[in-house]
């Protein structure tokens, strides 16, 4: 069952032309009143449900279900190697899911992945390094017979699909999921009835060079709201809940939380064009091919109200 959990995203990976703003886009202001939300449930899971999406599942590494983050991933794994737990893979079944952080692939593609005799499923998650990198001619090899990855280095691949980054894990900060869902309940805006049109919230130093043309650009837009230092990590998911468009540009990484956090806060997050474009289909996303295309005229030209209550199946670990 697990398997076909993750087989849902393979056919994702070739299938998508290329776009620059993504569906449920909307010429006509909404006038509705302002809506109830409803979010996917964080009620007490069933046994089934718990054999899934808690198998690995620890006080300190424990699953951000039902939204998608690294360890969301790692919990309903088979098996997982990374800095806390490297299991013994010579049991490895036909189909089953392993887990690798991504900046520990070289060790893994040693004695661990020579041990392994079925062919699996690989997973690799919670690190800003991208895969499969330099191990690109692995996806060659018949023991894996798909291989999902956060923060791709390539695409058009058909054996190798993107996955998302989602939110952060549950031990940090702001992956406190009591707040989120809080401020998703209560923060969360009609998109027709927010102030800020474009949201600026993220560290220069990080990526400079991307992030500060991003950030150039966006100074030339009225009604943006730029944050130059760190908030509380509520206060920023109520100006995400009060924002149209939010700056997502790349970090450490090729992907980021924050892009995810728009997704949840109803916010439309605008990126550049990546090997993550696949994941976008379906959301209420913008993607540009450089950050001169973001003016003020574009994003006035662009409607998102209608299905505002909709948080897109990517965004949740049942997808």
């Amino acid at each position: 069952m697990s398997v076909c959990i993750l087989y849902i995203l393979v056919r994702f990976s070739t299938t998508f032309p290329t776009f620059q703003y993504t569906a449920l886009l909307h010429s006509s202001i909404s006038t509705a009143k302002p809506k109830s939300y409803h979010f996917l449930s964080t009620k007490k899971l069933n046994s089934t449900e718990n054999a899934i999406y808690y198998r690995h599942a620890t006080s300190n590494r424990n699953s951000s279900y039902p939204y998608i983050s690294g360890d969301t991933f790692r919990a309903f794994s088979d098996y997982v190697y990374d800095e806390t737990k490297r299991d013994t893979l010579n049991s490895v079944k036909y189909g089953e899911i392993i887990f690798v952080k991504a900046d520990m692939i070289a060790p893994f593609f040693g004695p661990p992945f020579n041990s392994i005799e079925k062919p699996f499923v690989l997973v690799t998650h919670n690190s800003d390094a991208s895969a499969p990198n330099n191990y690109e001619s692995y996806l060659s090899n018949p023991k894996i017979l798909i291989w999902y990855a956060s923060n791709p280095s390539i695409q058009n691949h058909t054996k190798l699909s993107p996955i998302p980054i989602g939110i952060a894990n549950m031990r940090w900060p702001h992956g406190n999921l009591d707040k989120l869902t809080s401020a998703m309940k209560n923060d969360r805006k009609p998109w027709s009835q927010r102030t800020i049109l474009l949201y600026v919230n993220f560290d220069v130093g990080t990526n400079g060079a991307e992030r500060k043309k991003a950030l150039s650009q966006a100074s030339t837009i009225q009604n943006t709201q730029i944050m130059k230092n760190r908030i509380p990590f509520e206060t920023y998911l109520q100006h995400a809940g009060n924002a149209k468009f939010i700056l997502s540009p790349r970090g450490n990484g090729l992907d980021c939380h924050r892009t995810w956090e728009a997704f949840l806060m109803g916010a439309v997050p605008i990126v550049r064009k990546s090997e993550l474009d696949p994941l976008f289909v379906k959301t209420r996303s913008v993607i540009i091919d450089d950050w001169s295309e973001l003016t003020e005229k574009f994003l006035l030209s662009l409607n998102f109200s209608k299905n505002d209550d909709i948080v897109p199946d990517v965004s949740y670990a049942q997808y």
